[in-house]
């Protein structure tokens, strides 16, 4: 989605409710030029990030306390 700073300024909530929600980012423009992006914050994959390191070689995990 592409949104005008005018339009963040004006209508804040309706340019960022696709981010709250997780489910767009959003691209500010000024003069027709993207200025900035916004986007949903992920939080990290635990699981596929082992999997990642597994694929790399051997890991050795430390032992939580």
């Amino acid at each position: 989605m592409e949104a005008t700073l005018t339009q963040l300024r004006r209508q804040t909530r309706k340019v960022l409710r696709p981010v709250l929600q997780g489910a767009r980012r959003v691209v500010l423009t000024e003069h027709g030029e993207a200025v900035a992006e916004i986007s949903p914050k992920s939080s990290p994959d635990r699981v596929r990030a082992l999997e990642l390191l597994r694929a790399i070689g051997p890991v050795k995990l430390a032992v939580r306390r």
